[in-house]
């Protein structure tokens, strides 16, 4: 799917597991690197990705990781969501959302954001006030492309009407399968679909189907979570959070499911 002018295919790298798991620095930036190595061309952070006490976390990983790359990928953040101590509060305001973006690009080191999203609609101010706000700073220049995050089909509706929208990321995987038809309504109107939390949280148990067609293609679950995923609609581009570099190199190795994988599977269709 084109984003910002950019053919992005496979997987995105998810950096929330950088300021949410116990990892150290130096695995972060392995796991960007190893990201990297292994074809990955959209790396999605945000504001809201940080440690307590510290504004960015995950941003300043990624410009840190970054730094010096000659073919960066692109690189998505998300504002108007942010860490107070242990709360996430949610604030859609154009002067917060501004305010949010200028920290991002400090904290990513970049004279432009690639593309911006709004991480929750905020249920007191209007989606587009919000969006009117975005659209004004990619008229400035400091963002080329606007997307949205954990959105509805009318929300989305409502946010087109102000702006053309690059992106919607929400949570889609094969156990919770039920944002497919806004997936695919995506596809239909161009918009990148990005799918979070593709293994629906990690430590959910596996589907048996998953596991058995895991064990007729000698791959990991997580392979053929990604690849059900992919099969859904050309849309989509599954974004995997990761803290580990063997993690992000197995998951971006793309596999093509068959027929007999897919009906193994249910087709994927909601209610199979």
């Amino acid at each position: 799917m084109l984003i910002s002018h950019r053919d992005i295919d496979g997987v995105g790298l998810g950096t929330a597991p950088f300021a949410f798991r116990d990892g150290s620095l130096e695995d972060s930036l392995a796991t960007v690197h190893a990201a990297l190595d292994a074809g990955v061309e959209l790396i999605d952070t945000a504001l809201a990705y940080t440690r307590p006490d510290v504004e960015s976390y995950a941003e300043a990983v990624v410009a840190t990781a970054l730094r010096g790359v000659a073919n960066p990928p692109l690189v998505a953040t998300k504002g108007g969501h942010w860490r107070e101590g242990d709360r996430f509060p949610v604030d859609g305001r154009p002067e917060t959302l501004r305010a949010h973006c200028e920290i991002s690009l400090r904290s990513l080191d970049v004279e432009r954001i690639d593309l911006y999203q709004l991480h929750h609609v905020d249920p007191e101010v209007p989606i587009t006030e919000s969006i009117a706000a975005l659209a004004a700073m990619q008229a400035e220049g400091l963002i080329g492309a606007i997307g949205l995050s954990n959105v509805t089909e009318e929300q989305l509706d409502e946010a087109g009407a102000v702006a053309e929208i690059a992106s919607v990321q929400n949570r889609l995987s094969y156990a919770r399968p039920d944002d497919l038809r806004l997936a695919q309504l995506c596809a239909e109107r161009g918009i990148a679909y990005l799918a979070y939390m593709p293994f629906d949280g990690g430590g959910a148990p596996v589907a048996p189907a998953i596991e058995e067609v895991a064990r007729r293609r000698e791959v990991s679950p997580q392979r053929v979570m990604v690849g059900w995923l992919r099969a859904m609609s050309p849309s989509i581009v599954p974004l995997v959070g990761a803290s580990r570099p063997a993690s992000i190199a197995d998951s971006a190795d793309l596999l093509d499911l068959t027929s007999d994988d897919l009906y193994l599977l249910g087709s994927g269709v909601p209610g199979r």
